[in-house]
C-alpha cells in the first residue's frame, strides 16, 4: 500500500488548510492490493478523537497479518504509531515526545531504542490519510518524513517529497471518479530509487488508489479501494 506500510503530514499554513478541506468522518475503507499474483487486503478505521483521529489499519495477507495504529493532530501529522507484524517478529511504537520521535519495541528477538528530531519536515506515518489534506489544498509540493518498515530504510526515518500532477478522471469500480494525483518519492537523489503514485478524491480526499513498486526489483502493485462505510454511531 505504501513503502512503509505503512504512512502524517505537514503543518501546512495549519487553520487556513484545514478551513478548506472537507472533514473527515468516522468510517471504515477496504482496499485490494494486486502484487504480482499476491492479494493484500487493507482495512482503514477512522474514528474522531478530539480535535484529531485515531486510525487502525489491518492488513492481511497470505504470510500473515500486520496491524497498525496511528493516533494524528488536527493537520494529520502523526503523534503516535504502534506497528505488530508477528511473521517477521517486529513489534514497534513510536510517539513524538517533546523534541524528539522515540521509536521502541523489538525486531527479531533484538531490542529497537532509537530517537529522531521532530522538528523538520512534519511525521506522516500513513501516506493514505495523511496527504489527504495536500490534495485538496493548491499546493504543488511538499516534504515529509516516514519511519521504514522494511527495505534499505528499515527502522530509520526517511525524507519523501511530493509531487502533485494533473487532476484527473479514474475508473474504480466501473464508475469514473474526479481524482487528485499525487506522486511520492523519496527525496533528493534518492528519488531515482522509489516513487509511487496516489489518487485521492477529488470531492473529499479520501484516498482511492495507489501504484508502484513495495519492494525494490518487485512486481508493480496496485491498491483500490473497494468498500467504503460510514460510521453512523
Amino acid at each position: 500500500m505504501n513503502r512503509t506500510q505503512t504512512i502524517s503530514f505537514t503543518s501546512l499554513v495549519g487553520a487556513l488548510l484545514i478551513s478548506q478541506a472537507a472533514p473527515l468522518k468516522a468510517e471504515t475503507l477496504t482496499y485490494r492490493e494486486v502484487e504480482g499474483g499476491v492479494v493484500t487486503a487493507h482495512v482503514l478505521s477512522l474514528r474522531l478523537d478530539g480535535p484529531g483521529t485515531i486510525v487502525e489499519l489491518a492488513t492481511t495477507r497470505p504470510n500473515g497479518s500486520v496491524r497498525q495504529t496511528f493516533r494524528t493532530a488536527v493537520d494529520l501529522t502523526t503523534l503516535e504509531w504502534t506497528f505488530s507484524d508477528p511473521a517477521r517478529r517486529m513489534e514497534l511504537a513510536a510517539a513524538v515526545q517533546g523534541e524528539a520521535i522515540v521509536l521502541t519495541g523489538s525486531f527479531q528477538g533484538k531490542k529497537v531504542a532509537r530517537k529522531f528530531a521532530a522538528a523538520g519536515a512534519p511525521w506522516n506515518q500513513l501516506f493514505q490519510v495523511g496527504l489527504g489534506f495536500f490534495a485538496l489544498s493548491s499546493r504543488k509540493s511538499f516534504q515529509f518524513r516516514s519511519i521504514g518498515t522494511q527495505g534499505p530504510g528499515e527502522l530509520k526515518i526517511g525524507k519523501f517529497s511530493v509531487t502533485r500532477k494533473a487532476a484527473e478522471s479514474i475508473d474504480l469500480a466501473g464508475m469514473k471518479i474526479a481524482a487528485v494525483h499525487l506522486r511520492v518519492s523519496l527525496s533528493g537523489l534518492l528519488s531515482i530509487f522509489w516513487h509511487g503514485d496516489y489518487w485521492y478524491r477529488q470531492s473529499d480526499g479520501i484516498f482511492l488508489r495507489y501504484r508502484g513498486k513495495n519492494r525494490p526489483g518487485g512486481p508493480i502493485a496496485v491498491s483500490e479501494l473497494v468498500m467504503e462505510k460510514a460510521d453512523e454511531r
